[in-house]
């Protein structure tokens, strides 16, 4: 039983949570209210990846760079710093660079504040439907046996006592994992899967690498839902920046939740 001071200390959290589930609420029905009935979401997702100037051999060329790097990061010391080098940086950088030249490698251009009022107001709207998903995920799984535990990566977050190492962490978690991710899943993978198999198995079987990539059983099912959301955001608005600020917020208002808990003895 949390004792007083705990109660205290979690109830502007508290306060903050409802807060923001409403505003998810309204924003929902805002996003429904608005929706475009003039194009279906599966012709707008199929045009959008029979214009993009990704290919496969794109995705061959970065498959390479990757395996490369794991190679050389078996050699390397341990460190997670070396992990996201050998990924995400990796990643980025290969994007980077492949994407020289092309026309529009990353969606639409998208005047900055139409980008940020979308990926606030996506982002709050799916919150309801991933926070009941992860709900009834979770007791599922307990009722399976299944005791869920946090990533590795979270974990590491949650264990670091140093302010830099945790400021570092929460760079790379809101700074440069959102744009990597967002580059590979929904940049290039849609748009081939989306060809090759259709709007709706393209979206649903991306959703399904998305969350697995992640290799954690509690939080499967909401990450299926939310890679869902990115992809049908870049649908509706055909830039990238959109999923990948809403991804930028998505994880960064999980670390701050986490660290807010932590510093609650919750954890």
């Amino acid at each position: 039983m949390p004792g007083p001071d705990t109660i205290r200390q979690l109830l502007p959290l508290a306060a903050i949570m409802a807060g923001t589930l409403t505003a998810g609420v309204a924003a929902l029905f805002h996003l429904a209210a608005h929706r475009d009935f003039s194009t279906p979401w599966k012709t707008v997702l199929a045009q959008l990846a029979a214009a993009s100037p990704w290919h496969g051999h794109d995705l061959a060329w970065l498959a390479l760079v990757l395996a490369a790097a794991h190679v050389v990061r078996r050699m390397l010391p341990d460190g997670i710093g070396w992990d996201i080098l050998a990924f995400q940086g990796i990643l980025i950088a290969g994007v980077l660079w492949r994407g020289r030249g092309k026309s529009n490698p990353f969606g639409t251009p998208t005047p900055r504040w139409a980008m940020v009022t979308q990926a606030v107001l996506r982002w709050l709207a799916i919150l309801p439907i991933l926070w009941f998903t992860a709900f009834v995920w979770q007791m599922l799984l307990r009722a399976r046996g299944y005791e869920p535990d946090f990533q590795q990566a979270i974990q590491l977050f949650l264990q670091a006592r140093n302010p830099w190492a945790r400021l570092g962490f929460a760079f790379f978690a809101v700074g440069l994992a959102p744009f990597a991710e967002e580059a590979l899943f929904r940049g290039i993978l849609l748009p081939l899967l989306v060809r090759g198999t259709g709007p709706v198995w393209g979206v649903t079987l991306l959703a399904a690498g998305f969350a697995a990539l992640h290799a954690d059983a509690g939080t499967f099912a909401a990450l299926a839902v939310f890679s869902v959301a990115l992809s049908l955001a870049y649908a509706r608005t055909g830039s990238l920046w959109v999923p990948v600020s809403m991804h930028a917020l998505f994880n960064g208002t999980n670390l701050a939740l986490l660290l807010a808990l932590s510093r609650a003895g919750f954890m």
